[in-house]
């Protein structure tokens, strides 16, 4: 009977632990949430790739705490490039960077075990709010070597990371995270690559540049053989770059693909191309006139942001409803990406203001806020699930359950609707 007794046991403890946690993670197949062994609170998503295997790793930090997110979008560039993604479940914004700290030291410990990795193997990639986690726990960790960052930026304590950075030009953060990299012009180990993007994870055309940057370091430091085809496909993509950018008389796109090409395939191959072309562009006078225009646009932009956050409050909506159809209009055409960078300007001060808001119950002030919000950024979930919150406030249940339901059709996080106890309520009236 005992021995009877013991095997139901163990089938149940089986069955309980496959709930919980794959027995084997399986190659080509994303798992979005497996909670670690030491601490179920805590989780991650990962990815194996399929054939090509290395011994390196990925490990992001996304704004929201969704490390499912990208983990997906850079799946199919895992499985060119052989590199193990995992996505920590366990940082968002508004955590305490100690605190995520202490969640990534529990994380860490356990996928070097479970994946066989150990730190230098591992780059930590984070963007926005993650960007900033990202670059804390690189700091407070001397043996990961390096980091990527995206949409923000913050100093790291670590010297010796080599740290590679993604800044789109129609990012709101844009003039920021450039400051930083005119602060790092002469630090060997950092490098920014700008590209055609609002504030987001980094397309995967874009972003495979950063396996390129850590297989070619790694190949550099003879920690893993040379690759010559990964080698000569980046060498003819970046050629097609500069000749698409020149052609096309965007000569400071053509100038900074030459750049990075140099940069990234340093030692690896012969640059004199890249080295001649950088050469050429920058004696051209077009490229000055272009350098001279976009610093001009630079300049007016840190006036433009000086003023809107002195009108803020003071201008009433119907002039900030012509002031940001104006920027519309003109993003369209705006090849400098200054107009799109002052609409996220807006879209995140407005957040700011109506986070502080709802904490102090400022609905007078919410209203115009939140105006602004949906205006400046009006496919953004986040300024519609606010004015669900508002309508609910004031008792307006009809357009409350309409904001909601706009904040779910434009991709709100159902988290944080779950944890809304009073908009969650809006959800069964939702459904009949």
């Amino acid at each position: 009977m005992k021995k009877i007794n013991t095997a139901i046991f163990l089938v149940i403890t089986c069955i309980l632990s496959a709930c919980s946690q794959p027995s084997v993670v399986e190659a080509g197949k994303i798992y979005p949430h497996i909670p670690l062994k030491n601490d179920t609170s805590l989780s991650y998503a990962v990815y194996i790739p399929k054939k090509i295997k290395t011994n390196l790793a990925f490990i992001f930090f996304d704004p929201h705490g969704s490390g499912l997110m990208p983990v997906q979008l850079y799946q199919p560039l895992a499985d060119e490039f052989g590199i193990l993604l995992i996505g920590n479940n366990n940082a968002a914004n508004g955590m305490d960077f100690p605190l995520i700290a202490t969640h990534f030291s529990t994380l860490l410990n356990e996928i070097k075990k479970d994946y066989q990795l150990n730190e230098t193997a591992i780059a930590l990639w984070g963007f926005s709010g993650g960007a900033k986690a990202a670059m804390y726990n690189a700091g407070l960790n001397n043996a990961i070597h390096y980091c990527i960052y995206g949409g923000a930026v913050s100093e790291t304590q670590n010297n010796n990371t080599a740290i590679l950075g993604f800044n789109g030009r129609q990012d709101m953060n844009y003039t920021d995270l450039l400051e930083y990299a005119m602060q790092q012009q002469q630090n060997t180990h950092h490098f920014q690559i700008e590209y055609n993007n609002k504030h987001a994870w980094a397309d995967t055309t874009t972003a495979k540049d950063a396996f390129r940057w850590l297989l070619f370091d790694k190949m550099r430091n003879k920690e893993i053989p040379t690759n010559k085809k990964i080698i000569r496909d980046a060498y003819n993509s970046y050629q097609k770059e500069v000749k698409k950018a020149f052609d096309g008389k965007q000569y400071i796109a053509a100038y900074q693909a030459c750049a990075k090409a140099i940069y990234l395939l340093k030692s690896l191959t012969d640059l004199n191309y890249f080295i001649h072309q950088e050469e050429e562009i920058s004696k051209l006078a077009l490229f000055k006139v272009e350098v001279e225009k976009w610093q001009a646009s630079i300049h007016q932009e840190m006036q433009l942001k000086a003023q809107y956050n002195a009108y803020y409050f003071s201008k009433d909506t119907l002039y900030w409803k012509i002031e940001i159809e104006q920027l519309q209009k003109k993003s369209t055409t705006d090849a400098t990406g200054m107009q799109a960078r002052l609409l996220g300007f807006l879209s995140l001060m407005s957040y700011s203001y109506a986070t502080r808001a709802f904490a102090e119950g400022n609905l007078a002030a919410l209203s115009q806020i939140l105006f602004i919000y949906q205006h400046a950024d009006p496919t953004n979930a986040e300024q519609a699930f606010m004015r669900a919150k508002l309508y609910l406030l004031n008792n307006n249940l009809d357009l409350a359950k309409s904001a909601l339901q706009e904040a779910i059709q434009l991709g709100i996080d159902s988290n944080r609707i779950n944890n809304d106890v009073k908009v969650k309520g809006l959800i069964n009236p939702l459904k009949n």
